[in-house]
C-alpha cells in the first residue's frame, strides 16, 4: 500500500461524516475575524471616499459623429 492511498483510506471516512454539529462553534476566533473583516471593510471605505473627492471630472459633449449611414438616411 502507498503511502498516499493509506493516507486516503484514513481520511476519507473522516471527510464523509464531518464534525458534530452540536459541537463545532465559531467560539472568539471567528468573531474576531468578523471583527477585522468590518473595521478593514470600514477603512478602505472611507479611504476610497477620501480619493473620488479628489476627482475633478468634466465631461465633454461628444463630436458629432461622421457616419455614411446618416448621411443616406438624410438625403433620402
Amino acid at each position: 500500500m502507498t503511502p498516499m492511498s493509506a493516507l486516503l483510506a484514513v481520511v476519507l471516512p473522516l471527510a464523509a461524516t464531518g464534525p458534530d454539529p452540536s459541537k463545532v462553534k465559531p467560539g472568539w476566533l471567528g468573531f474576531g475575524m468578523f471583527l477585522a473583516l468590518a473595521a478593514a471593510t470600514v477603512l478602505l471605505w472611507l479611504s476610497f471616499r477620501k480619493q473620488l473627492k479628489k476627482v475633478n471630472f468634466e465631461e465633454k459633449p461628444d463630436a458629432p459623429r461622421d457616419d455614411p449611414e446618416d448621411r443616406e438616411d438624410r438625403s433620402a
